[in-house]
């Protein structure tokens, strides 16, 4: 019996339900992702919103949000480059556990590295504009060190070595030959960062004085405390143009070709400049460690004093804003929902996606809230099923779908690569033994896939830990997340509110780290990469 193999003996035959297991996570995209994207542009579409549309001051934010962000991005790559180079250009040892040290931060929540760098340059650079850069330099640099990085390791050396051999100036061969090289991934690594600052929500609440605003703190007040929909929308509506525009720009003007040579992705050799070599080292990793180990000790020191007043608070404490064990509960229960519906819906997308082209095209259209903001997605959930005749706000569930949709598109950038790179070798031999399709088909790529779904769904689990945009939406005033409580603890005076705070943004980091260490070593150990 040989029925699991296709008219080609190199293929294997589909199975009959994963031919239409792209109905699955269509449906759920279409219901939450596409349906109140709909609503957000129907409400856009009424007079009153279009009233907002011409308002002055929402373009007077989005001018000076998208300077802030042309500012991040210009700060980012002036810093990021040269820490790319030394990581992905010089051998030395620790190379790897500084590369690994560079991409904390971005994974952090948010408000946890606001408050971080707020609580250790707070007596050198005031809460305000620079120090929502610095923030944003800091999470950032991960994005330019990956991006560039990933591109820096195949350029060939020698092309540099020509120039120089030839009488140029080292940076006279940076500008003519190494720059050209990079010049695409440095586009790519420029548009995610001007959207991730141009959209910045978490860091504007903590680091910011109130005088720096973006469009996402635009629509989250107008949601939730003028209870402006029509203004929101406004906002929102906005805020998917400029991103879109910033996108198109970036893809239309990417070099259609790759520039220099392609070299074997390894670190250079070992440089004779030793001593600047490890220097330069050092001074990166105390730079990277040090907010994380400042939120630490402030978890534990008061007024100079070393003390444990503020965590018995988790547990038994209440500050006026809400329970700080309510929401750590309600935080973790919402971060297991969202990593079992992300992975379940990311998982059976990408494996629609090898099976059907209906199920490529879903698994396309599940990359798309990429492109737009939490906030703005929490507005339009909350438009579609926040009112009748769909009301969804005591059922629980409006957090984890609106954190499964930012989540999804982890789970299928993830998936899809590592499902379309495994041989089908086994597969193909189960088909020969007898096997039936699905079988034959899980034989071969299910332990790949799940790999990747337990992976994936802790790594969206640890998204939704750390969310503020959607959440600050759609919680409930009695019912907030962790960094929802965090925001309210800091905007409170007093000793107790910063040190619970402080403690809960400890819990925060530290889950982060360890689930996004499960999740590396799984791989590592799989051999998938994630």
């Amino acid at each position: 019996m040989v029925g699991a193999v296709g008219r080609d003996p190199r293929t294997l035959t589909v199975p009959v339900a994963l031919r239409y297991a792209w109905l699955v996570p269509a449906g759920f995209i279409t219901a939450f992702l596409l349906i109140p994207i709909a609503v957000l542009i129907g409400v856009v579409a009424d007079a009153a919103t279009l009233t907002g549309l011409g308002d002055i001051g929402l373009w007077r934010v989005a001018g000076l949000a998208a300077t802030q962000a042309l500012t991040s991005v210009l700060l980012t790559l002036v810093i990021g480059i040269p820490i790319t180079g030394l990581l992905y250009r010089c051998d030395f040892q620790g190379r790897r556990g500084l590369l690994a040290l560079a991409t904390v931060p971005f994974v952090l929540p948010t408000v946890v590295v606001a408050l971080a760098l707020r609580t250790l340059l707070g007596d050198v650079v005031p809460q305000g504009l620079g120090l929502v850069l610095i923030a944003h330099v800091y999470v950032n640099l991960a994005v330019v060190i990956r991006i560039v990085g990933a591109r820096w390791s195949r350029v060939d050396p020698r092309t540099v070595a020509v120039a120089r051999t030839l009488g140029a100036s080292p940076l006279t061969a940076w500008r003519t030959v190494t720059v050209p090289a990079l010049r695409s991934s440095i586009g790519a690594a420029a548009a995610v960062v001007f959207v991730f600052s141009f959209t910045s929500l978490g860091i504007i609440a903590v680091a910011g004085d109130g005088t720096v605003r973006t469009l996402e703190s635009v629509i989250v007040r107008r949601t939730s405390v003028l209870l402006d929909f029509p203004g929101a929308a406004a906002a929102a509506f906005l805020q998917v143009l400029v991103v879109t525009l910033v996108l198109v720009v970036t893809v239309r003007t990417r070099s259609p070709r790759t520039v220099g040579r392609t070299w074997n992705p390894r670190p250079a050799a070992r440089p004779r400049t030793r001593i600047g070599i490890h220097a330069s080292a050092i001074v990166v990793g105390v730079m990277l460690i040090a907010p994380l180990a400042t939120m630490a000790l402030a978890s534990v020191r008061v007024d100079g004093a070393w003390t444990i007043t503020w965590w018995p608070e988790l547990l038994n404490g209440r500050i006026g804003v809400g329970s700080p064990q309510g929401a750590l509960i309600r935080s973790i229960g919402i971060a297991v929902a969202t990593g079992i519906l992300a992975s379940l819906i990311g998982g059976l997308a990408a494996a629609s996606a090898l099976a059907h082209r209906a199920g490529r095209t879903v698994a396309g259209i599940g990359l798309l809230p990429l492109g737009v903001s939490a906030a703005t997605l929490g507005v339009g959930t909350l438009l579609a099923f926040g009112r009748d005749p769909v009301d969804l706000r005591a059922t629980g569930l409006l957090i984890p779908i609106a954190h499964a949709l930012v989540a999804v598109p982890l789970v299928i950038a993830v998936a899809v690569p590592a499902l379309t790179e495994t041989s089908n070798q086994r597969g193909l031999v189960a088909a020969t033994l007898g096997a039936r399709p699905l079988r034959a088909w899980w034989t071969c790529y299910g332990p790949v896939l799940r790999v990747v779904m337990i992976a994936a769904g802790g790594l969206a689990a640890a998204v939704s830990l750390g969310e503020f945009g959607a959440a600050s939406v759609l919680a409930r005033a009695d019912s907030p997340t962790v960094p929802v409580l965090i925001e309210r603890l800091l905007g409170r005076p007093g000793d107790a509110s910063f040190g619970v705070a402080a403690c809960l943004s400890v819990v925060l980091m530290a889950v982060t780290l360890v689930l996004v260490g499960l999740i590396d070593r799984l791989g590592r150990q799989r051999g998938v990469p994630l």
